[in-house]
């Protein structure tokens, strides 16, 4: 995940701000894991690009795990396209347009946070980590599951993170409704993590924290994985990735049985923030060069070479406040250009790559208040379609009265037209929505809120959408 945003109209931007874009856990990696929070690049995971941001090639050639030179080769981006200022607020579901009547309430004690979905009904969800007794012995995360679409949710699993600093990130993943995955990290003044893996729905749980620091190479006294957390995964083609903090990879091809360190692109493992970004068919590194363009590179199934496809310039030529979004079950990448921080500035863009960033097609490219109506995206996915890209992204839209609501807008061909999916008045409540799809190729809109800093993600409510 992690994986999303952009602009700022005649609002105040550091009010907006704080709530639009809460932190994330990776971009979650957008990768496998649950839906990931907003921001995707996210917390880890700041969203990748092909070229720089005047279209030269990426840094320079990557080994992968055979020592073997990668190559790179450029292609042309995508045709331009925006959301125009009259969007005409006549969604789908527009017989709920004030009451979002559509949205399946999700009334729960927890506050859940990470969510995968296998069906319309079928789901899993994680909630924040959590202390027993205020004694900070170890991090607890408790796994739900649904199956009447998020309208009850039964206790599944405890997990004993193995973790005892507060300021621990967990990410759960669940790969299927037996294959299920967390990995902890904390950078504090001592960085530890752990990883476990369960293969009965959670019910059980094996700590796989030695084999992995094994397969990394770790000095004993560094600690094991407590001198490198292990931030993300990622599952592609059979192959189970492991993404740390400190830039190393690890790969396994046996589900976890069996570890091999995977040799780290010289640029990537020196960035200042690095994630994996899985599709269904294609593993990508993304990280913010030296010259603040994106450096994004494949897995070829040997080593790692730069993407053959071109990203634009970003606002004001700094493409490191990209974030990204992408999903396990399709073939499709969105990449959302929110400009540095403190401020959004334009021109601003919404990319995707419908195959392994061979190829990116724009989807969004305007002037913030002049030729767009996007206030904030939190959340986008890009699906593969037959000679375009179908995409959604879902977010903070203004009318031409400075109006603001909560929607989901829908393309089908790569972002010449527009659709009002879901539209419902924007309260300034701090509540957002993001994406995500299951197996069957729903795809399921999760409402979640936030506080005043974006932080502490809770969802509210589920959605198919039409």
């Amino acid at each position: 995940m992690h994986l999303v945003r952009i602009a700022i109209l005649s609002l105040s931007w550091f009010a907006l701000s704080c709530s639009l874009f809460p932190s994330s856990d990776n971009h979650s990696s957008g990768a496998n894991a649950p839906v990931m929070y907003p921001g995707n690049g996210g917390q880890t995971g700041i969203g990748s690009g092909g070229a720089g941001a005047s279209g030269t090639p990426a840094d320079a050639a990557t080994v992968g795990l055979d020592g073997a030179a990668g190559s790179s080769a450029r292609g042309d981006g995508g045709p331009d396209a925006t959301i125009g200022p009259d969007l005409g607020k006549t969604p789908a579901d527009a017989g709920s347009h004030n009451g979002a009547k559509n949205w399946i309430p999700i009334h729960a004690n927890y506050p859940l946070t990470n969510c995968t979905w296998f069906s319309t009904a079928h789901g899993f969800c994680s909630d924040a980590p959590r202390s027993i007794s205020n004694v900070i012995a170890s991090l607890f995360v408790d796994m739900f599951e649904t199956i009447d679409g998020g309208k009850t949710w039964t206790e599944v699993s405890t997990i004993d993170t193995g973790a005892s600093a507060p300021n621990t990130t967990v990410n759960v993943y669940v790969l299927s409704p037996s294959d299920m995955w967390f990995i902890s990290g904390s950078i504090g003044l001592v960085r530890s993590g752990s990883i476990g893996h369960s293969i009965d729905g959670g019910k059980n749980w094996s700590s796989l924290t030695s084999a992995v620091s094994t397969a990394l190479g770790v000095a004993p006294g560094d600690g094991g994985v407590a001198g490198v957390p292990l931030w993300q995964l990622a599952s592609v083609g059979g192959r189970i990735w492991l993404l740390s903090e400190g830039g190393n990879l690890a790969v396994s091809l046996d589900n976890g049985v069996s570890w091999k360190k995977a040799v780290p692109p010289a640029n990537f493992g020196a960035a200042t923030s690095r994630s994996l970004i899985a599709t269904r068919d294609n593993l990508l590194l993304s990280f913010p060069s030296t010259n603040n363009s994106l450096g994004l590179l494949r897995w070829n199934g040997s080593t790692f070479v730069s993407v053959e496809g071109v990203l634009p310039p970003s606002s004001a030529g700094d493409q490191t406040g990209t974030w990204w979004q992408s999903s396990p079950n399709v073939e499709g990448a969105l990449f959302v250009d929110r400009g540095p921080l403190p401020a959004w500035t334009s021109p601003f863009w919404v990319y995707a790559t419908a195959d392994g960033g061979r190829t990116f097609q724009q989807l969004l490219g305007g002037n913030i208040g002049i030729s767009s109506t996007v206030v904030g995206l939190s959340d986008g996915l890009a699906l593969a379609a037959v000679g375009s890209v179908t995409a959604y992204v879902a977010g903070v839209f203004s009318d031409a009265g400075n109006n603001l609501y909560l929607e989901i807008h829908l393309t089908s061909d790569a972002g010449k037209t527009w659709s009002t999916l879901h539209s419902e008045p924007y309260q300034g409540n701090h509540a957002y929505i993001s994406l995500a799809v299951d197996l069957n190729g729903a795809v399921h809109a999760m409402r979640y809120t936030t506080d005043s800093l974006g932080s502490a993600i809770s969802y509210d409510g589920h959605y198919v959408l039409p």
